[in-house]
């Protein structure tokens, strides 16, 4: 069984604009602190890639079910294009 997970970029560099595919998050949001992450970031689902399983050292956090509804929200949308 091939082993692999798809991976989004991520910034700590606010964008002047937010794309549609891109969500930003800050420590003032509730989920904030599930994602292991110390400042605000850009989730740009615009940007991802598929890596072996084999190459991930360990986890640094996770997305909250409400995020992750967000993320896939915008996933749909922009592969529906």
């Amino acid at each position: 069984m091939h082993r692999h997970v798809v991976l989004a970029f991520i910034s700590s560099q606010t964008p002047r604009e937010l794309l549609d595919s891109a969500l930003w998050l800050d420590p003032a949001d509730s989920d904030f602190t599930a994602t292991g992450l110390r400042v605000a970031f850009t989730l740009r689902l615009h940007r991802v890639m598929t890596v072996s399983t084999s190459l991930l050292r360990r986890e640094l956090g996770s997305l909250s079910p409400r995020v992750r509804a967000l993320a896939t929200a915008k996933l749909r949308s922009l592969f529906s294009q």
